[in-house]
């Protein structure tokens, strides 16, 4: 082998050994790429779970205050009914305490089982509350706070997750007291237990006719809210 042959294949080697490092840095740099975008890619789906996380957070809040703000509504009535009267007042009401406070039809058992079911909840002690109210359903079927009693009754047992209890209360609410002034929330609270049931189209059913309805109720709110969810993939 002549010089010349030699000087080729030194220089054909030295241009392997070039192209085999640029190719090095060609796999490196593609790699540092691909560790950037797939950082990146962690750090915008960490972001988008934040935000999904802070939304679900928003909305379960959203509702706790709802049936907190029905719930206090409740606890003011009692409260009133209980409320000590002035010295004249307590002259004319020796016979009957609630005199001029609860109105004369309705029962003072019936109250007392109502009341004590409005503190029993306030206190998270569902199951006895919910015993209180089927008594007060059975015991007062016709009375001022039977709704009321069907209204709560499904509530309790939506939140203790026995969603075929709750369907069949709220439903029985809906049906029997169609002018009750809960009748949005009640079909608000049914589209709920149906939804835990698998039941989504009768759900949305359900949430439509609360925001055709009911527009400028809280239950259209949280109903519009929920069908957006319902239909974003």
């Amino acid at each position: 082998m002549n010089i010349q042959q030699k000087f080729i294949i030194a220089i054909f080697i030295g241009l392997s050994n070039f192209a085999y490092l640029q190719n090095e840095e060609s796999i490196e740099l593609l790699l540092e790429r691909i560790n950037l975008l797939k950082k990146e890619i962690e750090s915008l789906t960490a972001s988008v779970e934040s935000n999904n996380l802070s939304l679900s957070r928003l909305e379960e809040a959203n509702q706790i205050r709802y049936v907190d703000l029905d719930k206090r509504i409740h606890l003011l009535e009692t409260k009133l009914l209980f409320e000590e009267p002035n010295e004249d007042e307590a002259s004319e009401n020796q016979l009957n305490p609630l005199s001029g406070l609860v109105e004369e039809e309705i029962d003072s058992g019936e109250f007392g089982l109502w009341s004590n079911s409005m503190k029993l909840i306030d206190n998270s002690r569902y199951s006895e509350a919910a015993e209180n109210l089927r008594l007060l359903i059975l015991s007062y079927p016709d009375g001022a706070y039977s709704g009321d009693a069907y209204f709560w009754l499904g509530e309790i047992y939506l939140v203790q997750e026995m969603f075929e209890d709750s369907s069949e209360i709220l439903g029985a609410f809906i049906s029997k007291f169609d002018q009750h002034p809960r009748k949005a929330d009640g079909l608000y609270k049914l589209a709920l237990a149906s939804l835990n049931l698998d039941d989504q189209e009768k759900a949305e059913l359900l949430l439509q006719e609360v925001i055709s309805n009911y527009p400028n109720s809280g239950a259209a709110l949280l109903a519009e809210q929920d069908l957006i969810k319902l239909n974003t993939p």
